[in-house]
C-alpha cells in the first residue's frame, strides 16, 4: 500500500473514508451483538419464578416433593441458559470479576432468605415464611439479572 508511505497521495482520503466506514461497521455490529446478549424481558422473571417456586414449595413440608422441585429447578435453569446461548449464537464469558460478585451476591441473598425462612418456618413455626420468601425471591432475581445484563453490556461496549 503506497498510500501509507506517501500520505499526500490522492488515494489517502479514500482509505481514510474506508477506515471510517469500517469503524462504523464495527460499532454497528457491536451494538447489534449487545442487543443480542441482553436477555429478553421474560428471561429474568422466569428464573425468579423458578427460584421462588422452589423456595415457596417448601411450605408444604414434604421432603420428597421438595427434592423433585429442586431437580425441576435445576433442569429449568439449565434449559433457560441453554436456550439463551442458542438464541444469542455465541458463548459469553459471563464470569468476569464484577459478574462473579453480582452472582455471588445473588446466591448469598437467596440462600440467606432461605435460611431465614427455615428459621421462621421450621424452628419458630411461622406459617407462610417459605411462601413469603419465595415471593420475594422473584423480584430479587429480576433485579440481579438486570444488574448482570448491565455489566455484560458495559463490558461488551468497552471491548477494544
Amino acid at each position: 500500500m503506497a498510500s501509507h508511505e506517501d500520505p499526500g497521495r490522492a488515494g489517502a482520503p479514500t482509505e481514510a473514508g474506508e477506515a471510517a466506514s469500517a469503524l462504523s461497521a464495527i460499532g454497528g455490529s457491536r451494538a447489534w451483538l449487545a442487543g443480542r446478549v441482553i436477555a429478553p424481558t421474560w428471561y429474568h422473571p422466569a428464573f425468579g419464578l423458578l427460584a421462588g417456586g422452589v423456595i415457596a414449595e417448601a411450605e408444604i413440608r414434604s421432603w420428597a416433593l421438595f427434592a423433585w422441585s429442586v431437580a425441576a429447578y435445576t433442569a429449568g435453569c439449565g434449559a433457560l441458559m441453554w436456550w439463551n446461548q442458542r438464541r444469542v449464537g455465541l458463548t459469553m464469558n459471563y464470569f468476569d470479576a464484577c459478574t462473579r460478585g453480582v452472582f455471588a451476591a445473588h446466591v448469598l441473598t437467596l440462600g440467606g432468605l432461605a435460611v431465614i425462612a427455615c428459621w421462621l418456618g421450621l424452628d419458630r413455626g411461622v406459617h407462610g415464611a417459605f411462601l413469603a420468601v419465595g415471593v420475594l425471591a422473584v423480584p430479587l432475581t429480576v433485579v440481579f439479572g438486570h444488574w448482570t445484563d448491565r455489566l455484560l453490556l458495559a463490558r461488551l461496549q468497552a471491548a477494544p
